[in-house]
Parts: C-alpha cells; structure tokens; sequence
C-alpha cells in the first residue's frame, strides 16, 4: 500500500510538471531585420469562438482552411524611398502592397514601419510615393502593440496618428486609440503546429481624415474594430490572428504556416499583376482593375470568408494589358461585411480583400 500511494504521488508530480505552463512575451520573440515570414489566410473563420479564452485553454484550430498566402519581409528603412525619415525612429519595415492600394492615383509601394525595445514593440508611421515622390507619415505618437515582458492578465493603452499636409494633393489626420488585455494562455493548434502561447485582445477606434484640393471635399471615416492574436515563442509574427470588424457580419483570419505547393503568392503571379479593388469599403458599385501579363481566359467571383461563391461571371478571353471591370454590389442582395474577389487568369489564381458596408 505505501508503494502504492508513493507510485501514485509521483505520477501527480509528473503531470503537474509536464503541463503547459504560461509563457512570457519578450523583444527576443518579435522579428528583426532580415526575417521572412510566411502568412496563410484562412477562409473558414466559422471554427473560431471568440470567446473561447481562459488560463491554460486549449484552442484547437487545426481544421483551418489556407486559401491563399503571401510573404512578409522585414526589411532595413534604408531600402525605402522615404524611409530615411525613419532611420532614428523605426527598425525595419514590411511592404503593405497586399493590404493597401490605390489605383488611379499614382500611390505605390506603402510600407509599415516598427521598432523593437526591451519595453515596447511599436508601429512608428508608414510611407508611400505619390508620383514617385516619397511622403513618409510619422506618427507623433507610436502605436503600441505589445509592451514587454507580456503576460497573463497585463493591460496598456496607447494612441497614435498623424496630421499633416500632402503637397500638391490634400491633409490627412490619422487619430487611434488602442486597449491591449492579455486574456488567456495555452496551447495553440493550426495547420502549422502546436505552440505554447498567450492571447492579446486590442480593441482599437480609429478616425481618418482625408481632405482633397483637387476636389475641395474631405472624408471621414470612423473605424473601429477588435483583434485577437495568439503569440509565441521566438515565431517573430503572431501564430493566429483574428480581426473583427465592429458593426459587421464575418471575421479575418490569418495564421503563420509553411510553404503550401497549391496557393499561389503575390510575389511569384505570372499572368496577372496590379491587383486592386476601388472604393474600399464599396457602397454601391466598386472596380476592379488588374494587368494581365498574356492573353488569358479570365473569371472573376466573389467569395465570402466561409469560402462560399456568392457570384461569378462568365468565362471571358481576354488580351493583355490593363483591364477595368465594374461589379454592382447592390445587385447581389448581400449582407455587409468582409469578401473576396477571386480572379481566375488561366487557372492562376489571384485574390483581393473588401469590405461591402451598403
């Protein structure tokens, strides 16, 4: 009997040692200069509770489906035009050409900007060229997106934004506000692997402000929403994150992952360059407009972010060059929120994010 109670003792001990025990979130976790990630973004969010969350919780989200990815580089502020603005303020940047674009206006090669501390991981501003003039938009307060060392149960607030004058073209007020809560630690489990890590839940309200002198009108845009992201050690990016945008139906998914032989990356299109969609968020009608490097026999749909077709066009063959299509959202009785357009250029696959918000 006493072998017995000393068995079972030393049983309990293993187990309570063996278990997931919470992590810590340092600057030696975060990216540097010269690292390459690779980002998958799933199409089936349906799987994810958001309110799943606690201490030592099990997220299994291994059921994610990758439908497309792309490849984020974290590269020197001297590389840049305009980035030489950063060079006492940032770290590296990453290109945002996946994320951003804006057709018709001569707007290219938008970069985020960050530093990495042994307090803090920020966001310091972004830049782009108009007319191949570099603007580089500091921030005259950094957004902050973990401050260190990151545990359970920490709490900050930070805000950020810009004002300032675009020659030639307009003002720009950027105002943010962000509320970081550590709610939860575990296990983590996608197509990629299974990791120890911590949730973040930012909740973030944002106001942007776009003044045009060629129209002698301005815009503003309120835009609020809530992102979740699971961190681990050491994986430079978040393992999962989830967006939520307040006021509409669907969610955003991405998670870290490895090379897929079946999705196509923006860097490596041969058919099909320039992708974008504009206006985004669309009201009514929006345009699509892409280049196509060879003549090609083209489709265009729109899937939403359970990965369902809610339409699609006719096969078409198509010559080269640049191509503008309008599609009417209104036609289509769909709810708000977050799509897809997919374009199909001989059996390559190409895809653009919108939102619809009638």
């Amino acid at each position: 009997m006493k072998k017995s109670i000393l068995l079972l003792f030393a049983t309990v001990l293993l187990i309570s040692t063996t278990a997931t025990s919470q992590i810590t979130i340092t600057k030696s976790d975060m990216p540097q200069q010269g690292d390459t990630v690779r980002i998958s973004l799933g199409i089936n969010p349906e799987i994810i509770d958001l309110t799943e969350t606690g201490e030592n919780y099990t997220w299994d989200y291994s059921g994610l489906i990758p439908f497309k990815q792309r490849i984020d580089t974290f590269v020197s502020v001297g590389e840049i035009p305009g980035g030489s603005w950063f060079q006492y303020i940032s770290d590296f940047a990453v290109n945002m050409a996946g994320t951003f674009s804006f057709p018709g206006t001569g707007i290219s090669q938008p970069y985020y900007y960050y530093k990495s501390s042994n307090s803090a991981y920020k966001n310091t501003g972004l830049s782009f060229t108009m007319d191949n003039t570099p603007i580089p938009i500091l921030f005259f307060n950094p957004d902050i997106l973990y401050q260190f060392p990151l545990t359970y149960s920490d709490t900050d607030s930070s805000n950020s934004g810009t004002s300032m004058n675009i020659p030639g073209t307009g003002y720009l007020l950027v105002d943010r506000h962000r509320h970081n809560t550590v709610d939860g630690w575990g296990t983590l489990t996608t197509p990629y692997g299974t990791f120890d890590v911590i949730r973040v839940k930012s909740e973030v309200t944002e106001y942007d402000s776009v003044y045009s002198v060629s129209q002698g009108s301005g815009v503003g845009l309120p835009y609020s929403y809530t992102e979740y992201k699971w961190i681990g050690n050491s994986q430079k990016v978040p393992l999962l994150t989830v967006r939520e945008l307040i006021g509409e139906s669907g969610i955003i998914v991405e998670y870290r992952d490895s090379i897929r032989g079946t999705l196509g990356v923006n860097e490596k299109q041969s058919y099909l360059s320039n992708l974008a969609v504009y206006p985004n968020p669309v009201k009514t009608k929006t345009v699509l407009r892409y280049n196509l490097q060879h003549r090609s026999k083209v489709a265009i749909s729109i899937v939403n972010l359970s990965g369902k077709t809610v339409w699609q066009s006719p096969v078409k063959e198509m010559k080269s060059g640049l191509h503008q299509t309008t599609i009417d959202m209104q036609q289509m009785s769909l709810p708000q929120g977050a799509y897809l357009i997919k374009i199909t250029a001989n059996n390559n696959i190409s895809t653009v994010k919108f939102v619809y918000f009638p």
